[in-house]
């Protein structure tokens, strides 16, 4: 049987679009979370991951993202982007810096399960392609995971090379 394309692109409409989202949320996640594996704490306290950020820095940064989407999705409203985002990184940043590693990354397993539940209870139709809360949770979530994980990749195996000569 045929079935017309809807107004969201594709035949199956908004419900499949939310279907195929939570798929690349948590194809990315996994990738992230790969890059992510062969670090040790103090790996990831060593400044350099992208610009002086170390890789706990970002993923203090992947958590506070996420739960800006977190809570536009719950509200059903996109929140508005900050008008300094490097000046909002860095002051959401510093709420981290007395964490260790290992709070860190709790903090963002929980802040991703979060997610995840607003992202299942959230009406399909507020994943439309084009709209505002859509761009904001592919900026929030698949983009933001694929940015980081490479850099996390490029520089670990940096920071490998440099220790296996003795430079690090």
């Amino acid at each position: 049987m045929f079935r017309r394309p809807t107004k969201s692109g594709c035949a199956g409409g908004d419900a499949l679009i939310k279907e195929q989202i939570r798929a690349a949320v948590d194809d990315s996640w996994r990738s992230l979370k790969r890059a992510l594996e062969p670090l040790t704490a103090a790996d990831m306290e060593v400044p350099g991951a992208c610009g002086d950020w170390s890789v706990k820095d970002l993923i203090a940064h992947l958590a506070i993202w996420e739960s800006r989407l977190t809570a536009a999705l719950l509200d059903g409203i996109p929140v508005d982007d900050p008008d300094d985002i490097d000046a909002f990184n860095e002051s959401e940043r510093q709420r981290f810096v007395g964490m260790t590693v290992a709070e860190t990354s709790t903090h963002l397993d929980a802040t991703h399960r979060a997610l995840r539940d607003a992202i299942e209870s959230a009406p399909a139709e507020m994943f439309t392609t084009g709209t505002r809360m859509r761009r904001q949770l592919d900026e929030s979530t698949v983009l933001h995971y694929d940015e980081h994980a490479g850099h996390v990749r490029i520089w670990y195996a940096l920071y490998r090379r440099a220790r296996a000569s003795g430079g690090g």
